[in-house]
């Protein structure tokens, strides 16, 4: 049996807690995974919490399980964000991921979104559950904000603004691939990055987001910045120097791999590696458009819309009259 969460789930989920596992590494190293704080937030304002869906054997009610999801009205892909307890075999995570990905579609999602370790067993339940592959992500970390001081240079980048969001959208079409955009939105947290503009184009994004665990920044980088990267990052950790103490986490796409060598310069340590895994819930089917043709002049071809061929002397018949 699955359901919706309600006061009867207190109890269950947040004993169930301490052995899940979160599919939302932004949240985990910013704010932590707090499931038991957004069930509860759902519960009483449904729309503001996660969504939190309970599972109970109806042989044996000691058998037990929960999922959240996280949508917003108006988005394409909704998010898995947290299991508990992590994989087993009893079946509660099959019956959780197929009544999770109804839920999504039910809300309108087209796509359901999961970070997962590729080394877990979780990995595979996913893939056997049709969840496929579009990327893969390294998390760099730096648990002293303070760059080094050879690195510190002149800032180059400045704070975002809201006059920047179409550059910053040109930017994410040009370097994420195709079949990333497919399922992953431009950034939207507007205000709480940092830019670099050259002659008025933007040509690097740093999405930063901060939290009382740690601080998480999306970089978004122009392949012909790649001489300046290892300057870039000194200058954006500089701006956390006076008011964080917090380790700093860096996402890096496979597509930005390139990245590697400028964060082990400033003292980055490889954390974790992810694959970014994606269900389709549901498919665009594009239908034609019929149009009426024009009405021919008359009803009747004319010799204007025949073509002619050229006449032979060697055969006179296909000559037109």
């Amino acid at each position: 049996m699955i359901r919706t969460f309600d006061w009867r789930d207190f109890g269950l989920v947040r004993r169930l807690s301490e052995r899940g596992v979160c599919f939302d590494s932004e949240s985990a190293l910013t704010r932590g995974a707090h499931p038991l704080q957004s069930a509860v937030l759902a519960f009483l304002a449904p729309g503001v919490g996660l969504p939190t869906y309970i599972w109970r054997n109806a042989d044996n009610h000691a058998l037990e399980a929960f999922g959240q999801l996280r949508f917003r009205a108006g988005d394409e892909s909704a998010h898995l964000t947290f299991i508990a307890p992590n994989y087993t075999a009893d079946g509660a995570w099959g019956s959780l991921l197929e009544h999770l990905c109804a839920e999504a579609a039910s809300r309108g999602a087209h796509n359901l979104v999961a970070e997962v370790d590729e080394h877990s067993p979780e990995f595979e339940t996913l893939r056997q559950f049709g969840f496929a592959i579009y990327a893969r992500q390294h998390i760099w970390r730096r648990e002293r904000p303070n760059p080094p001081v050879t690195a510190i240079v002149q800032p180059r980048l400045r704070p975002q603004q809201t006059a920047d969001n179409i550059g910053i959208q040109s930017l994410y079409a040009n370097i994420v691939p195709r079949l990333v955009q497919q399922v992953e939105p431009p950034p939207v947290r507007y205000g709480h990055g940092y830019i670099l503009e050259e002659n008025g184009e933007i040509v690097a994004f740093f999405d930063v987001s901060r939290g009382p665990l740690g601080i998480w920044i999306q970089p978004y980088l122009h392949p012909s910045v790649f001489d300046h990267s290892t300057v870039l990052f000194a200058d954006l950790l500089c701006r956390f120097t006076d008011r964080e103490s917090v380790p700093i986490n860096v996402c890096v796409r496979s597509h930005q791999d390139w990245l590697r060598t400028s964060l082990c310069d400033l003292e980055f340590s490889a954390w974790a590696e992810q694959a970014v895994m994606v269900k389709r819930l549901a498919v665009r089917i594009g239908e034609p458009e019929f149009k009426a043709l024009p009405v021919i002049a008359g009803g009747k071809v004319t010799t204007q819309m025949v073509e002619l061929q050229p006449t032979s002397a060697s055969n006179p018949a296909a000559s037109l009259p």
